[in-house]
């Protein structure tokens, strides 16, 4: 199998989105985990949708990706969604060593904050519908 690597006009686009943390070896890309939350709530209210159009919607230009690269992602996620809640993307005990960690500042995106809060809003109605 062979590996695809971004070039660099690529990976200048992907970074230029807002839910790309980072990309590792031009190839592997982090994303955030309100993007990951926000498809999962998108493949529940509009199941009509491809995966590749939520990824569109998000701002993804989607002929950089393989084709298959947004269905797989967003089939991961649901699958671990279904597993383990919500828990599993939003940890709630933080991991702690001895040593002293110096935080970096981090300014809050007003933006992703709201959106998050909108989301995790949707996702429990989501549940209780389900259950109800």
């Amino acid at each position: 199998m062979k590996l695809r690597y971004y070039t660099d006009s690529e990976l200048k686009t992907l970074e230029s989105n807002i839910f790309v943390k980072k990309i590792q070896y031009k190839r592997k890309i982090e994303y955030d985990t309100l993007f990951k939350l926000w498809c999962i709530m998108m493949r529940f209210d509009c199941p009509e949708l491809t995966a590749k159009q939520i990824f569109e919607r998000a701002g993804f230009d989607c002929s950089i990706l393989s084709d298959t690269l947004p269905y797989r992602r967003i089939g991961e996620w649901i699958k671990q969604y279904k597993r383990y809640s919500i828990n599993y993307f939003l940890p709630e005990l933080e991991p702690y060593c001895s040593k002293e960690i110096i935080k970096k500042e981090i300014k809050e995106d007003t933006f992703k904050l709201k959106l998050l809060q909108t989301v995790l809003k949707r996702l429990k109605e989501i549940e209780n519908e389900k259950v109800g």
